[in-house]
């Protein structure tokens, strides 16, 4: 079968990738951002991304951006498309549709700095970011309603742990990616109730008695798209 030639009058589109790359640092969730080093939008804090290059599969151009414009080497805990934005005009460059990948990366990545053509890269807010080039506050927000909405029927939430934890960790990472506190008592209950922990026969040691330290159970793991 004959392959159909474009028209002379297809738009020529440019395909890129943008990740939102979450973690929680000190009780915080947080974003990873770059400050740009060129134009368009100079100095202005962006989310990670780039363009997608020939023969490279869409998450190998993620991972790409992400270790070159970072220098984060290690391998996200998860990452998933979530969304592809191609309105015309969000970049000035020409028309761009850019793949959006969420990504959460391993507890305690805390260092890192800017490579490539950025000028920096910093862990910052997620809920009050500065404010950021292109249309990437309308992909950290849609990353964030994404990353609330697989709380709801995933297990993402443990992705931002170590392999041991504490109930209230646990509580910790829920309440930081959906912005508001909950109650202590029926968030232990419906956890515990899912099957989705086990008790690791450890404590940690602190203030008062020591806590109970949990793994998650055997089999379970981030629920598929």
């Amino acid at each position: 079968m004959l392959g159909l030639a474009l028209p002379p009058q297809a738009t020529q589109v440019g395909l890129a990738v943008d990740i939102a790359a979450f973690a929680m640092h000190g009780g915080e969730l947080r974003v990873l951002l770059v400050q740009r080093g060129e134009l368009p939008h100079a100095r202005d804090w962006a989310l990670p991304g780039g363009f997608v290059q020939p023969g490279e599969e869409l998450h190998e151009a993620a991972l790409r951006e992400l270790r070159t414009e970072t220098t984060v080497q290690l391998e996200p805990r998860h990452l998933e498309q979530f969304y592809t934005f191609g309105e015309v005009g969000r970049d000035p460059r020409g028309r761009i549709v850019s793949v959006a990948h969420l990504a959460v990366l391993p507890h305690g990545t805390v260092s890192v700095s800017g490579g490539g053509h950025t000028l920096g890269a910093e862990w910052l807010s997620a809920h009050h970011p500065p404010r950021l080039a292109f249309d990437h506050q309308t992909i950290l927000t849609r990353a964030l309603l994404r990353l609330q909405l697989r709380l709801e029927y995933a297990n993402l939430a443990l992705e931002f742990l170590p392999d041991t934890f504490t109930l209230p960790e646990l509580q910790t990472v829920y309440e930081a990616i959906l912005n508001r506190q909950l109650d202590k008592r029926n968030f232990r209950k419906r956890l515990l109730a899912q099957g989705i922990l086990t008790p690791s026969g450890e404590r940690r040691s602190g203030v008062g008695r020591p806590a109970q330290l949990y793994r998650r159970a055997k089999n379970v793991r981030v629920a598929a798209l």
